[in-house]
């Protein structure tokens, strides 16, 4: 029993480039710009776990809950294609506002930490979700569930949303830094370099879709299991 390794890469580079870390700093520095930047620090770390948790539950029950629609993988691979498709087509040619770099407020004897959890309850929508682990990151999640052969590459997919978490929480993490060095035209290229990305793994889910509903339309060297 062999771990996939190019399948754990593939769902890592998928789930970032859904989630989307970089193009979201504007929109996450907005909603803390209040806090000061220990807070949001904080606010960065248990948000990243929040968009873990969320993932790993869809990871785990998606296909039940498909089922219990009554819909089917090849169905829902066309869907989460034109999904995430328009998703990465808005990235592409979208002109988000980039501005905001956040502000600094008054120290309190509160500690850091226990601010930034009372303020998660009232960050985790819309920030957690769906800005971040949105209907295209969910469907994103349920569309790779599929593919695992074994336990081990399962395991290891689960890994691989771990690290893309914890990529985000460092990338929200360093969010003031990343914006004063990326500015708005570094920004514009990052997130229109992900939907790209996004564009080009959306096809291959209507591919999939497709080859799936109708075998043998489809040559099977441009279909992956």
């Amino acid at each position: 029993m062999s771990i996939d390794f190019p399948l754990i890469l593939n769902f890592f580079i998928a789930v970032v480039a859904i989630l989307n870390p970089i193009g979201n700093v504007p929109i996450f520095l907005e909603h803390v710009n209040q806090d000061s930047t220990d807070v949001q620090k904080n606010i960065a770390k248990l948000l990243a776990l929040s968009i873990f948790i969320i993932c790993t539950f869809f990871f785990f029950i998606g296909q039940p809950f498909l089922s219990l629609f009554g819909i089917s993988i090849p169905a829902f691979r066309i869907a989460g294609g034109i999904l995430i498709m328009t998703i990465g087509f808005r990235m592409l040619h979208g002109k988000p506002k980039f501005e905001n770099e956040g502000l600094e407020t008054n120290a309190s004897s509160v500690s850091a930490f226990k601010q930034a959890t009372e303020r998660l309850s009232s960050l985790i929508v819309p920030l957690a979700m769906p800005i971040f682990a949105g209907p295209g990151a969910i469907a994103t999640v349920i569309l790779y569930a599929q593919k695992p052969n074994n336990f081990l590459t399962m395991i290891g997919m689960v890994f691989a949303l771990a690290a893309a978490c914890a990529l985000i929480g460092l990338v929200l993490y360093l969010s003031r830094w990343l914006f004063r060095i990326l500015k708005n035209n570094g920004m514009q290229i990052v997130s229109r370099t992900m939907g790209l990305i996004l564009c080009a793994i959306a096809v291959q889910f209507v591919v999939q879709g497709i080859a799936q509903l109708i075998p043998g339309l489809i040559d099977p060297a441009y279909v992956q299991s």
